[in-house]
């Protein structure tokens, strides 16, 4: 069985809308619903933008990729967004071939995520 993927709230500047925080580990059928629940947990009732810091984690299957639709459609209910940051390149590849790239705002690391959500919460 593999251990639970850590979700770990991390210190950035953005504002209190948004919960950014870092998965690591590998995310599969045996601990996906637990990481489901813990960013469920996390998720207080003012957050309608969740940024992953996927950089740490080293696996995911399809259940894994389910969880992080879930993920993405309790934001969505918000008027929100998901945005993931640091896919290695073996996740980048799986979010591309199944066409789910689309599905989430996708950017090359933290700084990025930080500024593409800071960019979304500026009122033009």
């Amino acid at each position: 069985m593999t251990a639970a993927v850590v979700l770990t709230p991390v210190s950035a500047p953005v504002a209190d809308h948004v919960l950014v925080v870092a998965l690591d580990g590998a995310l599969d059928y045996t601990n996906a619903e637990r990481l489901r629940q813990d960013v469920e947990a996390a998720l207080g009732e003012e957050h309608r933008e969740l940024v992953l810091d996927l950089s740490g984690v080293n696996f995911c299957d399809s259940t894994g990729i389910r969880i992080l639709l879930s993920v993405r459609k309790l934001i969505q209910e918000r008027n929100g967004a998901v945005t993931l940051a640091s896919l290695n390149a073996r996740l980048a590849r799986i979010f591309r071939v199944t066409g789910l790239i689309s599905a989430f705002i996708v950017v090359p690391g933290l700084a990025e995520a930080v500024d593409a959500v800071s960019a979304r919460s500026t009122p033009r």
